[in-house]
């Protein structure tokens, strides 16, 4: 009885110790297997309101002939309000849908936000007081100009409606996300002047967004590790992209570990509707070369169109709208490069992988703006606020998480897709 009882606990402990070896085993295999996130970043585009279109959900009936809402685009500057908030009005912001994507990006921890243009009304031309036209042919420079000149002259209300958007903004960089901003067309362009991208512009970009591109010290602090090998488009031009103004802090890039960053810009002076692809091809050629394994690349022009249920594009549309070869070409260096490109401009969502090539266009435009359409259609989220959050894994897997927003801005967020990054 005795031996047997002895090889009763002799079997009892070999069973415990191989469970405890096997639970060894396993937790060593687990701990292997974790895949921690080591990046995160956002992106959105395009929070500006359109005093002259606004989307029918954000319409207030008692709102609407208060007052005049500034259009620097205009030959007057100025629409009776269609019904907006006075803020919104004076401002030119969506000011609650942008407030509700920064705080969800604020909780979604992400380190940096890439902003993908159009964050002002803008599209006036941010030089001297002027006498205006509706074409901005014969405009002259007013002399002497009064009080109201001055008050009303577009460089005024360009800086103006910088100052409210960096002042929305100013708490992401205050609660760890840096805001890497993407120049968009309003920033650039000049639309009684032909929709056409003016120096001045260019230069008030600079003014108001320079000190962003690039804080090495800030963006260390809140990303928690330092930005590297930090490039901008200099003249002379390289390659053929024919661009004859000053392109630094309008496209730029640079390194957060093995991630490389590159933003461009889709409308300069003389190149509206072309991405620089000259310059983004020995771009990233250059990061390929230091060790980079993962490209993203931010502009505010989509390469191709989304065609959502009664859409009509036109030659601003997208890249490919504007000219079909040029686009093709560069959507070659975005996919011969395993790249994923962020866009926005056309305010609605989509993600899609065009044509027959590997790489995501991932259309996030719809941070406030103004809808594409002014009615649902086929597709959910053609009618809702949307971004994207990316995570980048140890291994170098890449997952990316959309969400949205309906135009009450009063339901709950929902996750749109979760999409697979990784090329190939």
């Amino acid at each position: 009885m005795f031996a047997l009882k002895f090889t009763i606990k002799k079997q009892q402990a070999f069973l415990a110790a191989t469970l405890t070896l096997g639970s060894v085993f396993y937790a060593a295999n687990t701990f292997a297997a974790e895949d921690d996130v080591i990046l995160t970043f956002s992106t959105v585009g395009d929070s500006r309101q359109d005093p002259q279109n606004i989307d029918p959900s954000v319409k207030i009936n008692s709102q609407v002939g208060v007052g005049n809402c500034q259009v620097p685009s205009g030959a007057t500057g100025l629409t009776a309000n269609p019904g907006l908030s006075g803020q919104d009005c004076k401002w030119l912001q969506n000011t609650t849908a942008l407030s509700r994507i920064i705080r969800s990006i604020q909780a979604q921890k992400a380190q940096m936000l890439f902003f993908n243009g159009d964050m002002i009304m803008g599209y006036g031309k941010a030089g001297v007081p002027v006498t205006r036209t509706s074409n901005g042919v014969g405009e002259t420079e007013i002399t002497s100009p009064t009080v109201p000149d001055v008050i009303n002259a577009d460089i005024m209300q360009i800086y103006k409606q910088y100052g409210f958007w960096r002042g929305m903004v100013a708490n992401l960089m205050e609660t760890g996300t840096y805001l890497v901003p993407v120049p968009g067309n309003h920033e650039t362009q000049c639309k009684r002047c032909g929709k056409s991208a003016q120096v001045e512009n260019e230069n008030a970009w600079r003014d108001n967004m320079g000190d962003l591109i690039l804080d090495t010290d800030r963006f260390t602090k809140l990303v928690g590790t330092a930005a590297t090998n930090y490039s901008t488009y200099a003249l002379p031009a390289l390659g053929t992209d024919g661009i004859t103004t000053d392109q630094s802090q309008l496209s730029y890039s640079f390194d957060v570990g093995q991630s490389h960053f590159a933003i461009i810009n889709t409308d300069a002076v003389g190149k509206d509707g072309y991405a620089p692809t000259a310059w983004l091809e020995a771009d990233l050629s250059a990061a390929e070369g230091r060790g980079a394994k993962r490209h993203f690349v931010f502009g505010h022009k989509a390469a191709y169109f989304y065609p959502y249920t009664g859409s009509a594009a036109s030659s601003t549309s997208s890249l490919n709208n504007k000219n079909s070869v040029a686009a093709a070409v560069f959507w070659t260096t975005i996919n011969n490069h395993k790249a994923t490109y962020f866009c926005g401009h056309e305010h609605i969502y989509n993600v899609s992988r065009p044509g027959l090539f590997n790489s995501y266009q991932v259309l996030v435009g719809a941070g406030g703006s103004p809808f594409e359409t002014s009615v649902p259609t086929s597709v959910a989220t053609d009618r809702m606020y949307s971004w994207a959050t990316v995570k980048v894994y140890e291994s170098g897997k890449v997952e990316m998480n959309t969400y949205g927003f309906d135009p009450t801005m009063t339901n709950p967020i929902v996750k749109l897709e979760t999409v697979k990054l990784t090329h190939f």
